[in-house]
């Protein structure tokens, strides 16, 4: 649905200069905010609409290790709407590799009134129709 071409840097890594978990994470959660932005729902517009993200639960399971300078591109490839959205995630190496999945719960957050809310329909329904960056 949507790829985005990275590098490991050396915040991403861990003292044997391999990629840690906490940074596939992250790289999953900014390609969603690069998804979200590219649909015209930028942090700012985010917050005026008085929406974040609240994360839930993941799950990641490491093929081969990606390491320090190494070029990755991050593809989410799955979106599955229900109480929460569930978004997958794909790590490729610069051999086309597969090296790791991370499957992230996210629910939509109200911040004014503290709590977990639907996922708002304009949002919902940019995740049926696709893009590819």
């Amino acid at each position: 649905m949507i790829c985005k071409n990275y590098v490991v840097t050396g915040e991403d890594v861990n003292d044997f200069m391999v990629m840690e978990s906490t940074s596939y994470i992250s790289y999953t959660v900014r390609l969603l905010y690069h998804f979200l932005f590219y649909n015209g729902f930028s942090k700012e517009k985010l917050n005026t609409l008085n929406l974040d993200l609240h994360e839930g639960n993941h799950e990641l399971i490491c093929y081969k290790d990606l390491m320090f300078t190494e070029h990755f591109f991050v593809e989410l490839t799955h979106f599955y709407i229900d109480d929460k959205i569930n978004i997958k995630s794909c790590f490729f190496n610069y051999k086309n590799e597969c090296c790791a999945e991370v499957t992230k719960e996210i629910e939509w957050f109200d911040p004014l009134r503290s709590e977990i809310i639907a996922t708002p329909k304009q949002i919902l329904k940019h995740f049926s129709t696709g893009y590819q960056a």
